[in-house]
């Protein structure tokens, strides 16, 4: 794995998350208070970058379909409202490790 910057700790503090371009990867970062999460940002049912963040239940809502994922697992909790029997177990985004690297947020992909 490799350490790659990708937005300033201050951008992020401010925005609170951000969907990141990372080499052809696309990763959701939040900074809730003061604790970093990382995961990817594509949807795994229709491809749609995910944005909407829950920091009280540490969840990410996709924009597209609903589809809601576990900040600190990726797991799937709630399916897309369009496939309510979408297999949850199976839908699950990767998470990575990230870190603060004097004064930018670097994720490990």
């Amino acid at each position: 794995m490799v350490w790659k910057r990708t937005i300033s700790s201050k951008a992020l503090e401010k925005a609170v998350s951000a969907a990141v371009k990372v080499d052809d990867k696309v990763i959701f970062i939040a900074n809730i208070k003061g604790k970093l999460y990382a995961m990817d940002a594509v949807c795994s049912h229709a491809r749609c970058i995910l944005g909407s963040l829950d920091a009280e239940k540490l969840t990410v809502k996709c924009y597209c379909h609903h589809a809601v994922f576990d900040l600190t697992t990726g797991k799937m909790l709630e399916p897309p409202y369009v496939a309510p029997d979408a297999p949850k177990e199976k839908l699950g985004l990767k998470t990575y490790q990230i870190r603060d690297n004097n004064g930018w947020i670097e994720v490990d992909v």
